[in-house]
């Protein structure tokens, strides 16, 4: 601290009570806090430390200790002599060479050893710190006596009272610069300066007397650089000895500013300035009442960031509960895995192993061998069980939809992008994402995929800012991925990323022995969705099934069941010739002519609408065209037979 040219310097050996080597440290003020939180000069591991436990002062040639209310106290020892230093903010203890703090405990207190006071005089004075008179930490505002009484406190506690309930930060910022421009005697502007995502300050709100609107004047960056170390409101009596004020300062007559600044999160984002009219100088009052707007608005601020995440999680929720509310109604994946040959036991075994840990995992198999409920087996059976599994197939999406299903993205990073959007690796954060078909995975996503796997991170189509992620990454494939590496269209850095562990599943026809459980589960699952009840099957039906060769594996097998279910009259077994043609069956499309001819007329158009309807994908105009009726026709037979 300066005081006609006189600047002081102080030697440190600090010791931590918490443990490690001693540390030597050089400071010249005018204040260095001291504390275990963040954001003190002496930063304490020590637990015995307060957050902010006091601070050592020092103005012109006087050094002096104040404790600033902390829990287990401090001493200053003096030649072998222990003093006890009074709490609060008093003038504390006056420091001299060789005195010894001590904080916290008493048997193994942290200690600061003063081994050294430097004084510079002259030349050596003229330090960025010169143009601070007077200062106020953050945390120790309290009660002060400076301020103001009558009118102007009762317009106080009235904003203070506002700024609880107000939502709008805009608003609730204007209210104190408006406050400070009337309740703050000589002021020409009080401004608002805030962070940007490039870290300078800029001016977000700027208002003069009777409102004007004055230009806004950023601090110097020596004073925005005093309030990221200290966290303390200053008050300069003569802008123009800022050391890198600019030439246009300097040629101006003298002007008092006030420099607050605002907190959230432990960190500096903005800070307000208080100017006076030129020549105009401020006091300790006008310090201490910018001082507790200062640290009410950090308040206000904190909170509705607060609010903000709240928001964002609630969202995130949402959109995790729909997705999930889309896959309800399975039971544990490794009940569904029906079957007791050797194949799908050392798949159960594997997955056991596997799931534990945070390890990648590639499935392998056949199409519709039944992977992604492997995959979901694995994720239930894992630590992550209670977060989202979220699942994609790689080949069922164009390349920028698939970036944006993927990675998320922003408003208006391309056309019907109408608002930002999480993409399901942010969905599952903390949860499995099974990607499928990750063969078909486009070469100009695969090295963000790789990436994401390595670092974490993730960048939405439209952001230039990466997002943290957690995501255990389950892929599957029916693809040789070594063929593909050769081929030149899969990465074989990606490859070997997730071939980390290998799950083989074997296809139905190495696994005999599980169709006749498989099918039975299927026939119980349909004969309850279409309400009819089918005592099993028949001998021809059971060899029909395990004689068949399923390429198309389970999925396979489900479309079949199915379509024998809605052939086979109820109460009679399944039989063979309820079965398409590949199975044998198939030559009579509505089975037994048994019932009414209400009844058979009922099953053909039900087995020739679900025909047109796979056909056309489901599109019910198309299929009506097809069947040659209207499509309120069609949709009324279809609520009939309930498909």
């Amino acid at each position: 601290m300066v005081k006609s040219g006189i600047i002081v310097s102080v030697h440190l050996r600090v010791t931590d009570g918490a443990g490690g080597p001693p540390g030597h440290q050089v400071f010249t003020g005018p204040v260095i806090q001291v504390g275990r939180g963040p954001g003190n000069n002496l930063q304490f591991q020590d637990s015995r430390v307060s957050s902010v436990h006091g601070r050592i002062v020092i103005e012109g040639d006087l050094v002096r200790y104040q404790d600033l209310g902390s829990t287990n106290g401090s001493a200053v020892v003096r030649r072998d002599k222990r003093t006890a230093v009074l709490k609060g903010t008093g003038p504390g203890m006056k420091l001299m060479r060789a005195d010894q703090i001590l904080l916290g405990d008493a048997e193994r207190p942290s200690s600061i050893h003063l081994e050294k006071i430097e004084i510079h005089t002259g030349a050596q004075a003229a330090t960025p710190t010169a143009t601070v008179v007077a200062q106020r930490a953050l945390g120790v505002v309290g009660i002060v006596a400076g301020l103001p009484e009558g009118e102007t406190l009762a317009r106080l506690l009235e904003l203070l009272a506002d700024l609880r309930t107000e939502s709008d930060t805009g608003s609730q910022t204007r209210k104190v610069l408006d406050f400070l421009i009337a309740a703050v005697p000589g002021t020409s502007s009080a401004e608002c300066f805030m962070q940007n995502t490039t870290g300078s300050f800029a001016a977000v709100l700027t208002l003069g007397p009777d409102g004007t609107t004055p230009v806004a004047t950023p601090p110097a960056s020596t004073l925005i650089r005093r309030l990221q170390e200290t966290r303390e409101t200053v008050l300069i009596h003569d802008t123009r000895g800022t050391p890198d004020s600019s030439d246009s300062i300097r040629t101006l007559p003298s002007r008092s500013v006030l420099l607050a600044p605002l907190i959230c999160d432990e960190k500096l984002v903005g800070a307000i300035q208080v100017g006076s009219k030129l020549g105009g100088v401020f006091t300790d009052r006008e310090l201490d009442l910018v001082a507790v707007l200062a640290q009410q608005l950090s308040a206000v601020l904190s909170g509705a960031r607060l609010i903000e995440r709240l928001t964002e999680a609630e969202a995130r929720l949402q959109e995790e509960c729909e997705y999930l509310k889309e896959r309800l109604g399975h039971r544990p994946a490794l009940e569904e895995m029906v079957g007791s040959s050797p194949g799908i036991e050392a798949v159960r075994r594997q997955i056991l192993a596997a799931a534990p840990a945070r390890t990648t995992i590639l499935i392998q198999g056949e199409t519709g061998v039944g992977k992604e409920l492997v995959a979901r087996a694995v994720h239930e059976q894992s630590p992550r069980k209670n977060a989202t599994f979220a699942v994609v197939n790689c080949s069922a999406l164009a390349p920028g939809l698939l970036e944006s299903e993927l990675f998320g993205h922003k408003q208006g990073a391309f056309t019907g992008a109408h608002r930002d959007r999480k993409g399901l690796f942010e969905v599952a954060h903390q949860g499995t994402l099974f990607l499928d078909e990750i063969g078909d995975l486009p070469r100009a996503l695969q090295p963000k995929l790789l990436r994401c796997l390595e670092q974490g991170t993730i960048l939405p189509v439209g952001s230039t800012k990466t997002k943290q992620v957690n995501v255990r990454v389950v892929a599957a494939s029916n693809r040789n991925l070594e063929e593909e590496v050769r081929a030149g269209r899969f990465r074989q850095d990606l490859l070997f990323r997730l071939n980390v562990f290998t799950l083989q599943v074997p296809p139905l026809r190495e696994r005999r022995r599980d169709i006749l459980g498989i099918a039975k589960i299927f026939l119980d699952r349909f004969s309850a969705e279409h309400n009819r009840k089918f005592p099993g099957f028949t001998p021809e039906a059971i060899a029909a099934l395990e004689g068949y060769e399923w390429p198309g594996n389970i999925r396979e097998l489900r479309n079949e069941i199915e379509r024998a279910t809605l052939l086979t009259p109820k109460n009679i077994p399944v039989d063979r010739s309820h079965f398409s043609e590949r199975l044998g069956g198939g030559q009579d499309l509505v089975g037994p002519v048994e019932g009414t001819l209400k009844e058979v007329m009922s099953r053909l158009e039900t087995v020739v609408i679900q025909a047109a309807l796979k056909r056309h994908d489901g599109n019910r105009t198309q299929c009506a065209k097809s069947l040659g009726i209207s499509r309120q026709a069609l949709i009324t037979k279809i609520a009939r037979y309930g498909l």
